[in-house]
């Protein structure tokens, strides 16, 4: 499970794809230009995640403990194909973000999301459900999306408009390539 913010943009995955198989290089290049293009909102998210724990119950060791969580921020340019039960259907491509920046571990995105649904224990299992859970987080933080939504809005336009200015960039560029062939 993690939460994530994504940016969609139409034909971007195809191109990328097919500069991969011209050159590399290039294609590795315009990866990294589009992930420092999202470097103000990660470094946003991580400011809003506490470095400590939220709740006295997220010490210690297990899988859901608090650790650095910050670290667990991530961007990823996605130009994953559709699955083959999609492309029966006839599409190209999945229907995911192009540009996802992705908040993982299991402590993290339940902190995240934290009484978002309809059952504020989400375990039926009394001795596993923690009732409490989602509204001390929210009087200690902020309502669900509590890091990576909260944060998106205030900066989506600021990095759409980087990552168009790389695409177009990309796009002269493939069209100078062409061109000298």
């Amino acid at each position: 499970m993690a939460a994530s913010v994504s940016i969609e943009y139409d034909g971007l995955k195809q191109a990328l794809r097919e500069i991969g198989k011209v050159d590399p290089a290039l294609r590795r290049q315009i990866t990294k230009d589009i992930k420092s293009a999202a470097d103000p909102l990660v470094s946003a998210i991580k400011d809003s995640i506490p470095s400590t724990p939220p709740l006295s119950g997220q010490k210690g060791f297990s899988r859901t403990s608090w650790k650095n969580e910050s670290k667990n921020v991530t961007v990823k340019v996605d130009t994953r194909k559709a699955r083959k039960r999609n492309l029966t259907q006839g599409a190209e491509f999945e229907s995911i973000g192009t540009v996802r920046i992705t908040a993982k571990g299991a402590a993290l995105s339940m902190t995240d999301m934290a009484g978002r649904g309809p059952n504020s224990t989400r375990n039926s299992n009394p001795a596993r459900a923690r009732p409490n859970f989602a509204s001390e987080l929210t009087s200690k933080l902020r309502t669900p999306s509590r890091f990576m939504w909260a944060r998106s809005d205030d900066y989506l336009d600021e990095i759409t408009r980087r990552v168009d200015k790389i695409v177009v960039e990309v796009m002269n560029e493939t069209n100078k390539r062409i061109v000298k062939r």
